[in-house]
């Protein structure tokens, strides 16, 4: 059997999917013999621990199939991390065809399989391939700014294909393939597979796989209209057109009646193909506030979620923050530092007698000055802290922040933030001329940047802060 979940922001997808995981278990399907499958390792990780605070009777190990479709492909491959390109890989190859690579590699972290770099040629070569059509016809597609020499595409392709064979070395595609074209696909009796919008044909292939060999049922959540990775090869129309039993879901219980309204009214210009769907908002009205800075918004309290379109607009907000002493969080971990912030939390329970293991201590003793006199605040215990990071320090506790706990403001792309929430929500609308130019450039593009920024407005959980540009695009004025 086939089952489609479809819902709005907040209106619980996830936690549907994993009723029906609980609901096998309780019908006598080993949960050795259900996958789980999100979009990112995360995303995964999440799932997975909310559902063991449902059966709190398994372990971590009872639910090994609570992981990416990269992940699944990986292990049951049998691969070691050396066997995967990596970054300086892609750069021996830049050198060899003369073009420039500043950057490629995948999201490694996360295990989504997201190919980024700055050299067009290949981002056309692995959105052919995720695709599954010819580098050909993904030029013929006329979907890139620049001018891309046919000749020099078929060369740079030709070149990975040799590179990767002479070193033995797959990426994060060939994974997915080897999977299409192996026989290791699991025994499993169903599988659940959560924001599948995002999905690439390929990925989609590996679901049809995994059906067609084991028979298992099927059960797919997501929202076509938060498919906002269609420039990395996601294809939501396999999501829209996806022949299954559809449960629609309606309430959300995230988003307030003004930012819904608000959300709508941007979502409803999609030209293309789109599920129609009923959506209501929580009874909570919700404040919606128009800036210009990110200086005039008070942030000395409550949770946030401070969210760009690009990573250019995000790259001077942590400077900021840190001089207000806000304790904060981004892609790259939290503001504090990871060693830091872990031998800080350390000491600090040292000072309240709390044990902590003998690997911890070691470090502790590693990094203060002289004896272990814990009477002594952590900045003037420790070594190797500079003057900055201790001003910092002082801030946070001036702030009353805790920097031992969790940091109660995300700076993200809407991207990257894609699954979260906050009570209060900064939205910046300044867009690069690139992403404005790229998104006139077709329906397609046009379609998906309405949904990045309903993607955005739909984090908020109460209030909404939009900072305006004073020259805004009329296109994407919200």
């Amino acid at each position: 059997m086939r089952y489609k979940v479809v819902g709005p922001p907040g209106t619980g997808k996830t936690r549907r999917l994993l009723n029906n995981v609980q609901r096998y278990t309780d019908i006598g399907v080993p949960i050795s013999k259900i996958g789980y499958f999100a979009f990112t390792r995360k995303a995964a990780n999440e799932a997975r621990d909310r559902f063991l605070k449902i059966r709190t009777d398994l372990t971590k190990k009872d639910v090994k199939y609570f992981q990416t479709l990269h992940s699944l492909a990986f292990n049951r491959l049998g691969l070691k991390e050396e066997n995967v390109m990596q970054e300086l890989n892609y750069k021996a190859i830049g050198e060899t065809c003369g073009i420039q690579i500043r950057y490629a590699s995948y999201e490694t972290n996360n295990w989504n399989g997201i190919f980024s770099s700055n050299s067009e040629y290949l981002t056309m070569i692995n959105l052919a391939r995720v695709r599954q059509i010819s580098v050909t016809d993904q030029l013929d597609r006329n979907e890139h700014l620049s001018r891309i020499e046919r000749d020099k595409l078929e060369a740079i392709e030709k070149e990975i294909n040799n590179y990767k064979k002479v070193y033995g070395l797959i990426d994060f595609t060939d994974m997915i393939q080897k999977f299409l074209d192996k026989d290791v696909v699991p025994d499993l009796d169903v599988i659940f597979v959560d924001e599948a919008q995002d999905l690439s044909l390929i990925q989609w292939s590996m679901i049809n796989k995994i059906e067609q060999d084991t028979k298992c049922d099927v059960w797919i959540a997501g929202d076509d209209d938060q498919a906002i990775f269609g420039w990395a090869g996601a294809d939501v129309d396999s999501f829209i057109n996806y022949e299954a039993e559809e449960i629609p879901l309606k309430q959300s219980e995230r988003v307030p009646t003004s930012i819904q309204k608000m959300a709508l009214n941007v979502i409803e210009r999609i030209q293309e193909n789109r599920i129609d769907k009923e959506y209501f908002p929580k009874s909570e009205s919700g404040e919606i506030f128009e800036r210009y800075k990110l200086t005039d918004i008070d942030m000395s309290t409550g949770d946030w979620l401070i969210l760009t379109r690009t990573k250019s607009i995000l790259k001077n907000i942590p400077t900021y923050l840190k001089k207000k002493g806000y304790f904060f969080e981004t892609a790259q971990g939290n503001s504090i530092g990871k060693s830091l912030y872990e031998d800080t939390k350390h000491w600090y329970n040292l000072q309240k007698k709390i044990s902590i293991p003998d690997i911890h201590l070691q470090r502790v003793k590693e990094r203060i000055k002289g004896s272990m006199n814990l009477s002594l605040k952590w900045y003037d215990a420790f070594n190797n802290v500079s003057e900055s990071q201790i001003t910092y320090m002082r801030l946070l506790l001036l702030n009353n922040e805790d920097p031992t706990g969790t940091p109660r403001i995300k700076v993200s792309t809407i991207h990257g933030a894609k699954g979260g929430e906050a009570t209060n929500v900064v939205l910046f609308l300044n867009e690069t001329e690139n992403t404005v130019k790229g998104a006139r450039k077709s329906i397609a593009k046009r379609d998906e940047e309405y949904r990045v920024w309903y993607v955005g407005l739909t984090r908020s959980m109460k209030n909404l802060y939009l900072i305006k540009s004073k020259n805004k695009s009329k296109e994407f004025k919200i």
